[in-house]
């Protein structure tokens, strides 16, 4: 009976080092499907993770806050080579629609699935002028 004692012990200190260094570890992104509409910041930094990583991003901005674009609107950024990414998560239809229509009005290519969009970056070099052709659209093909 001892011995049973010191078994169940001994698993549960494991179990329980496990996931406290797990929860340490960076492993602070859960996942839900791209096409999920967010309602809070956390479901919207989910979704822009799975989305990112779906796509290959190098570098995902999830530790920063988010920029929040309006009030069902969230922004992160992701990396790819020497491409940078805007993901835009939207909270609901109309937040979707205004989202895109800046996108348009914008003239930047992008993709634009279920509840989020996703959109290169313009890099501004301080003393040149940046080019207002916008990348070619095979840039965003991880995104579709």
């Amino acid at each position: 009976m001892r011995r049973i004692a010191v078994v169940v012990s001994a698993v549960l200190l494991v179990v329980a080092a496990a996931l406290l260094i797990a929860g340490t570890t960076g492993m602070s992104h859960g996942r839900l499907p791209p096409d999920t509409l967010a309602t809070t910041e956390s479901q919207a930094e989910d979704v822009a993770f799975s989305i990112a990583a779906n796509a290959g991003c190098g570098e995902f901005d999830g530790d920063e806050a988010p920029t929040d674009v309006s009030a069902d609107t969230w922004q992160f950024d992701c990396t790819m080579g020497d491409v940078s990414y805007h993901i835009f998560v939207y909270g609901s239809d109309q937040a979707r629609s205004a989202g895109l229509a800046g996108l348009q009005a914008n003239g930047r290519p992008y993709v634009a699935k279920a509840h989020y969009s996703v959109t290169t970056v313009v890099t501004e070099v301080p003393g040149q002028t940046t080019l207002a052709t916008p990348p070619p659209a095979p840039v965003l093909d991880r995104f579709r």
